[in-house]
């Protein structure tokens, strides 16, 4: 056979750590206890928000030694709803003793009415399944459409994330034609690390209701994507 983003929160236990000093007669063999925080995210670690709306943060609650210590979570990172595409929102909190714990959420500005969007991207080749890939589909203005990961970050985000900073091409890019029926077609493909070895697209449609995107396809086996917004 060739070729979940479920939020990973830094859940770090509030280990004691001892901590001893010999400065002198006063703290000597003596030893204190410091607490990390722990954040946890209110609400989805992705979430999408309509374009040119306002996007309402429901923000991250935290505990340091059992106690709650939310009013102490600095929160960093703009999304700006004007502008379509993925956004970054940062949490952490400091204890005591200066050790940090931080969270993290995805947000991407989305347009639910139309084809061209930011997505979520899932995608699916044998065993392999991968979530939450950030895929742009934009509008060429004369009926057709580009998208930037055809394989829907399966190999881009999925399976080999990050290689692109080193040259490795695996953004399968390509022209869409949406057709009246909502069903897709491929015009053509780009370039990418495995050469015209490519999918090839059995069936495709869009749901203008819900947002979604489905790319049935063939890989020398089923690979299948679904973008949603």
């Amino acid at each position: 056979m060739k070729k979940n983003i479920l939020f990973a929160a830094l859940l770090a236990l509030a280990v004691p750590t001892v901590f001893t000093s010999c400065e002198d007669d006063e703290s000597e063999g003596k030893s204190r206890i410091t607490y990390y925080a722990i954040l946890e995210l209110n609400g989805d670690a992705n979430m999408s928000t309509q374009v040119g709306t306002a996007f309402n943060d429901p923000g991250c609650t935290a505990t340091m030694g059992g106690e709650d210590v939310s009013d102490q979570v600095v929160t960093t990172g703009n999304v700006n709803t004007n502008k379509m595409g993925f956004y970054t929102v940062n949490y952490s909190v400091v204890n005591p003793d200066g050790f940090s714990a931080s969270a993290s959420r995805t947000v991407a500005v989305v347009d639910k009415n139309n084809f061209a969007s930011a997505y979520f991207g899932e995608s699916q080749y044998g065993a392999r399944h991968y979530f939450n890939a950030p895929i742009f589909i934009s509008d060429n203005g004369d009926g057709t459409y580009s998208i930037n990961d055809f394989a829907g970050g399966f190999y881009s985000y999925g399976r080999y994330p990050g290689y692109d900073a080193y040259g490795y091409d695996f953004f399968l890019e390509a022209t869409l034609k949406l057709n009246a029926d909502n069903t897709i077609e491929v015009v053509e493909t780009g370039k990418w690390y495995w050469g015209d070895d490519k999918p090839v697209l059995l069936d495709g449609s869009y749901d203008p209701v819900t947002g979604t995107v489905n790319l049935n396809m063939d890989f020398d086996a089923p690979f299948t994507v679904r973008l949603t917004k």
